[in-house]
């Protein structure tokens, strides 16, 4: 594992040294933005290493053990290797088949979200997120492969052809160890009956994996907050954009979301992911007026929670939104109440480790924040994954930790200059100033001039202000 871990920072380097984005270098290497996102976080083969060998002339070990995953951070739920007790399930993105595939497959898409999230509402049972689970989405695999990527136990597979007004859904089950189907089962209904379908294929799978878990522990479906198939799928569409996190695709999305929401405006989802949406772009500062964004946000957020409580993605975003207004304690029952509701919220997880170390609380930060890596390793999210994540690294003074993580977070989201920042200060810690002010200058290049005042000001109230400050002064950031 320590020589997986280091062939995996030694990449993450050589991307963040050489301005090099994931997908730049997969096409370089053409192996494939799904395998270099497995290579960042320590998934390979030796043929793999080859290849990346021949086009980097990096020079890395001979031979690694067999394909295994990153330790997972304590956490209230299991770790949820295909080893561990507890269960562990992948919902691989369904298949649209049919002549209209291109222009339909949201709704697979959308089924498969949804399966996802009646599945992850079960707190005995580890589902990995859906953003990982798709980075295999068009392609042929071996279920035994995915599983051994993704460190579980089950994986669950379909497709979905719909014709004439009606709908054919079809789902298997498959025990990755054995390569065996559990279960397997054919749905013929109308469109109208889409949501009873999932909640039909959710229900079979929770029974066939743990029948007495299953007796003991019930199962409730998610709430379905519309009936409204043409706003549900205009939500879908939009959480296919959210995840790519570029300024396109979130202008595409809020457009989208809106609406949903003109369509249907008791949709809880809709507007809780207009909320993260607004919240995304303020962060990334692609709002006009920044402060109105997050404002919008907020307003978003509060009112998709009053809509439906028990809307995981609207408590999220509430949370973070009071988190971000200072408000650290009602902000931390938001973000944990997203969690009590999903506990393999993979975002939610990141998002309560954010909030957690900018209340102090950083041991507990790091925990949350490295589960999250856990619950979803091959995210697209992963540049904010790994930036949360060292950041709380650094917040606890394990700067050598924390560095490889901010490297990649460099590498993985290049419209953000958020992780320039806490890998400026992360390097001035550990004396690395020549990097320090190669990234001052790519950072520069990004929007207005880092200074060390208005970092300062930016960070206020937050518990790892100081030591995040300190780093920009040793890296000889200007005040």
């Amino acid at each position: 594992m320590d020589d997986r871990r280091r062939v995996a920072d030694i990449l993450r380097t050589y991307l963040a040294r050489e301005r090099i984005s994931r997908d730049e270098f997969a096409h370089r290497t053409r192996l494939g933005r799904s395998t270099v996102d497995k290579l960042l976080v320590g998934l390979f083969s030796d043929r793999t290493l080859a290849v990346v060998e021949a086009s980097t002339g990096l020079v890395l070990n001979d031979k690694v053990a067999a394909p295994a995953l990153p330790d997972a951070s304590p956490g209230t739920i299991a770790t949820g290797g295909a080893e561990d007790a507890a269960p562990s399930i992948a919902v691989l993105p369904f298949t649209f088949m049919g002549e209209t595939a291109a222009a339909q497959d949201w709704l697979a898409d959308g089924i498969t979200e949804d399966i996802i999230t009646d599945l992850a509402r079960l707190r005995w049972l580890f589902v990995i997120a859906r953003n990982s689970t798709f980075t295999y989405k068009g392609r042929a695999v071996d279920v035994r492969e995915v599983a051994r990527d993704l460190g579980v136990r089950y994986v669950l597979e379909g497709s979905v052809r719909v014709a004439g007004g009606r709908i054919r859904v079809t789902g298997q089950l498959i025990d990755a160890a054995t390569g065996r189907h559990i279960w397997a089962e054919r749905y013929d209904r109308e469109m109208a009956d889409i949501f009873a379908v999932q909640d039909e294929i959710t229900r079979n799978v929770v029974a066939a994996i743990e029948p007495h878990l299953y007796a003991e522990e019930g199962f409730r479906a998610a709430a379905r907050p519309t009936a409204n198939l043409s706003a549900w799928g205009l939500a879908v569409r939009a959480m296919g954009l959210i995840t790519k996190v570029g300024r396109r695709h979130n202008e595409e999305a809020r457009r989208l979301l809106d609406a949903a929401i003109a369509l249907e405006p008791g949709y809880a989802r809709a507007h809780a992911l207009l909320a993260w949406s607004a919240w995304w772009a303020a962060l990334c500062y692609w709002w006009p007026d920044n402060a109105e964004g997050y404002r919008i946000a907020a307003r978003q957020a509060a009112e998709a929670a009053t809509l439906d409580p028990a809307e995981p993605w609207a408590r999220m975003t509430h949370g973070i939104c009071l988190s971000t207004v200072r408000q650290h304690e009602a902000g931390l029952v938001e973000l944990r109440a997203a969690l009590d509701l999903n506990p393999s919220f993979a975002l939610g997880r990141t998002m309560y480790g954010w909030g957690l170390l900018r209340a102090g609380r950083i041991d507990d930060a790091i925990a949350q924040t490295g589960l999250a890596l856990r619950l979803s390793p091959m995210d697209s999210f992963a540049g904010i994954y790994t930036a949360i994540h060292g950041l709380a690294l650094l917040g606890a003074r394990r700067f050598e930790e924390a560095l490889p993580h901010l490297r990649a977070a460099v590498a993985g989201f290049a419209e953000y200059f958020g992780p320039y920042n806490t890998l400026i200060s992360c390097c001035g810690h550990l004396g690395l100033i020549e990097e320090a002010q190669d990234c001052i200058e790519a950072r520069n290049r990004m929007g207005p001039p880092i200074r060390v005042g208005v970092l300062r000001r930016n960070l206020a109230g937050f518990a790892h202000a100081e030591v995040f400050v300190e780093g920009l002064v040793k890296a000889g950031v200007p005040e």
